[in-house]
């Protein structure tokens, strides 16, 4: 039997070096393209600092001191991408029963706000739309927040969204029970600037069942739409490698998350005096009033509040196209 075979077979995995090499071996490589970052990351960054403890005695503490180090050092970027390895390699090690749960599971984001309730203004709304076309991203990326910000439905909904759930001739979306938040099918108008970007979509590289598809077979993920988002949201700290995010400010407005997008949406409709409850129906979160309505109806009230909405985007996109005839949009009286 070979030298490499018996050191596998001899690997204690209940230190942090052997935990690494067997999450390495066995799971990072078979699964991510990026098993050598996550390699240079564990043995650089978290090894050093932790090495005199097992892998049972790492605490929460332990990790968070870790990341706060990196952040110093390095970045907020840093320390997130080092989160989530460590997060993803004590998962293993709960799988492989080394431990019984994992030290990372509660740690919020280094740099992120924990509570996501934020409201876009106006002037902020222009600034996503536009920062978009430079933001270091796919274009189908791109096209999925630009219809989130139109449609005002979930980052998971347009992130998994087939072509067969659309007519566009029909101007409708209809989204499956199995992919909405309360299991009902869920019909969708779409505006003129949706199916503007759902045409954009149809040009994209190959074909496939998903308007969004992602170069592993499937589609892009609600998780790397808010990855994309912060990527291109923070400065980029001093030398910091260009080729590796963060990539810099595009939008301008600080961080903010894909469900921020929909909360903003429901904001400005209702300063518009929009009808509260068709824009929770617009939004899918309307629960029955007990009275009986037709599917008609329902959808007549749906297309009343994406059409304000309608209106409402292309009034903010002439105003920054053409600043003089909407001043107040641009020069810091809605900050």
């Amino acid at each position: 039997m070979g030298e490499h075979v018996m050191k596998k077979m001899n690997r204690d995995i209940s230190t942090l070096k052997g935990l690494i090499d067997e999450y390495i071996e066995y799971y990072a490589k078979p699964q991510k393209s990026s098993w050598h970052e996550d390699l240079r990351v564990l043995n650089k960054d978290v090894l050093p600092k932790l090495k005199y403890l097992t892998v049972a005695e790492v605490t929460k503490g332990d990790v968070a001191k870790v990341l706060r180090q990196i952040m110093t050092l390095r970045s907020d970027a840093a320390a997130r991408r080092t989160l989530k390895i460590l997060q993803a390699m004590f998962s293993f090690a709960v799988t492989r029963g080394v431990l019984e749960s994992n030290p990372c599971s509660d740690i919020a984001e280094p740099g992120e706000e924990v509570v996501k309730d934020r409201v876009l203004k106006e002037n902020e709304v222009g600034k996503l739309w536009f920062g978009l076309d430079a933001a270091k991203m796919s274009k189908g990326i791109k096209l999925s927040i630009k219809l989130l910000l139109v449609t005002g439905q979930r980052s998971g909904e347009v992130a998994g969204a087939k072509w067969s759930e659309f007519e566009l001739n029909e101007k409708l979306w209809t989204i499956p029970a199995e992919r909405t938040k309360n299991k009902k099918n869920h019909r969708v108008f779409l505006t003129k600037l949706a199916i503007d970007i759902l045409l954009e979509a149809k040009k994209l590289p190959g074909r496939s069942i998903w308007v969004f598809p992602s170069s592993r077979d499937g589609h892009i993920t609600a998780r790397s739409i808010s990855a994309a988002i912060r990527n291109n949201s923070e400065k980029i700290p001093k030398g910091h490698p260009k080729h590796k995010p963060p990539y810099g400010d595009f939008f301008k407005i600080g961080h903010f998350f894909p469900s921020d997008i929909r909360r903003s949406m429901a904001s400005l409709l209702k300063k518009l005096g929009v009808d509260e409850a068709h824009i929770a129906k617009a939004q899918n979160q309307a629960e029955s009033d007990g009275t009986r309505k037709s599917k008609k109806a329902y959808d007549s009230e749906k297309r009343q509040a994406l059409e304000a909405w309608e209106k409402k985007l292309q009034t903010i996109m002439f105003s920054w196209r053409n600043p003089s005839v909407n001043s107040d949009s641009r020069d810091g009286r809605n900050k």
